[in-house]
């Protein structure tokens, strides 16, 4: 009921924004019927651009000017294959992503169920399904496959069926560069199952992931020439390298981002969905100013939440803990804030600390955070006419 109810909450507003915006400010593919423009927009372009003519050969400006090289392939491969047997790639694709979201949420609700119980399970579904940051997974994107390989691949470890674990967090590999995370806790509770067989376990949580990362890798730099253009075409989308782009461009972009929202006539020259961007402040590009807000009040939230997490499982030593702070310092190692929102949405455990909080405060504070979060929402999806989510 929580899939169902806020697919069709996500989906029905989409072509109601579609309507009422037009296209997003980008090229629409032609797979795309037009009342379904936002919802196939940004960066869907790219994984059809994948999968009908493959990844660019001409890499000589990998990441100083966009590439297709920067996506990784199990969207573009669900795409491709429905053009081999003639059916329209955008409609198979926000299927598999709607239906792998369905995956997350029933993984995450047995999940739950089994370790904090039946009451805890309900709410943190519907917390997951109604998350603003989730109308991506009623989109033709990765988010909705990731979730569902990620979670699903933690409730398989945690019902000790490692193999099974480690098979399904190796295809998260080929989703998104965050998706190798989903090995962490399998690989974790693979260890704490005691010393008998764990070197046995390991290997069957761990192996799967492994080999298809290095298959990925050799197959860039058999056919791309450069195994590793993936991570470096991220860096024209303004992500620097792992540890190096903390220091070298988070501090700018955390200045171009509050110079977007505090400085210049904030009302006077930008629209509620921020239509218009600021130009320049202080020599630094300032990027539009609804995305800085939505991006860093997540974050904020996202770090919140990973506290009470911290609190409650334990630190580090949890592979939820470890899970979800990976999940949010990978994207921040790399100098960006940009789609911090939906990029901390794999972070799935973080559900249990705002349930849990949902909890305590009775009716009245399920309804106010009900109400805040379909405003979000409704603001959310409107917002793609002309930002990334």
């Amino acid at each position: 009921m929580a899939w169902l109810a806020s697919r069709i909450l996500v989906t029905g507003l989409g072509v109601i924004a579609s309507v009422v915006f037009g296209r997003a400010e980008v090229g629409l593919d032609r797979a795309v019927p037009e009342p379904f423009a936002l919802l196939g927009s940004w960066d869907t372009t790219w994984y059809l651009d994948i999968a009908r003519r493959g990844y660019a050969f001409d890499v000589g400006q990998v990441g100083e000017v966009f590439t297709n090289v920067a996506f990784f392939p199990l969207l573009p491969l669900i795409m491709g294959a429905a053009l081999a047997i003639g059916l329209n790639p955008f409609w198979v694709a926000l299927v598999a992503a709607n239906g792998m979201f369905l995956v997350a949420l029933v993984s995450l609700h047995s999940l739950t169920r089994g370790r904090l119980g039946r009451v805890m399970a309900d709410r943190a579904t519907w917390a997951l399904a109604l998350a603003p940051p989730a109308i991506v997974a009623s989109m033709a994107y990765t988010e909705g496959i990731a979730l569902g390989l990620a979670i699903g691949a933690g409730y398989l470890a945690w019902k000790q069926r490692f193999a099974w674990a480690g098979f399904v967090a190796a295809f998260a590999v080929l989703i998104r560069p965050t998706g190798i995370l989903a090995v962490v806790p399998v690989v974790m509770l693979a260890w704490y199952a005691g010393d008998e067989g764990r070197r046995r376990r390991l290997i069957a949580a761990a192996a799967p992931s492994a080999a298809m990362l290095v298959s990925f890798l050799a197959v860039m730099q058999v056919r791309q020439g450069g195994w590793d253009l993936p991570l470096r075409a991220q860096a024209a989308w303004g992500r620097g390298q792992l540890g190096v782009g903390l220091l070298s461009l988070l501090p700018q972009k955390l200045g171009s981002a509050l110079g977007g929202v505090f400085g210049g006539d904030l009302l006077g020259s930008r629209d509620l969905l921020g239509k218009e961007t600021i130009s320049q402040l202080s020599g630094l590009s300032v990027g539009d100013w609804s995305a800085a807000v939505r991006d860093l009040l997540f974050g904020i939230l996202y770090v919140v939440l990973l506290s009470a997490l911290w609190r409650r499982e334990g630190g580090l030593r949890s592979p939820w803990v470890l899970y979800s702070f990976l999940i949010l310092a990978m994207p921040l190692a790399s100098g960006s804030v940009t789609s911090l929102a939906r990029l901390g949405l794999l972070a799935y455990p973080l559900v249990w600390p705002l349930a849990e909080w949902l909890g305590h405060g009775g009716d009245s504070r399920r309804r106010w955070v009900l109400a805040a979060a379909l405003v979000l929402i409704v603001l959310m999806v409107g917002q793609l006419a002309n930002q990334s989510p």
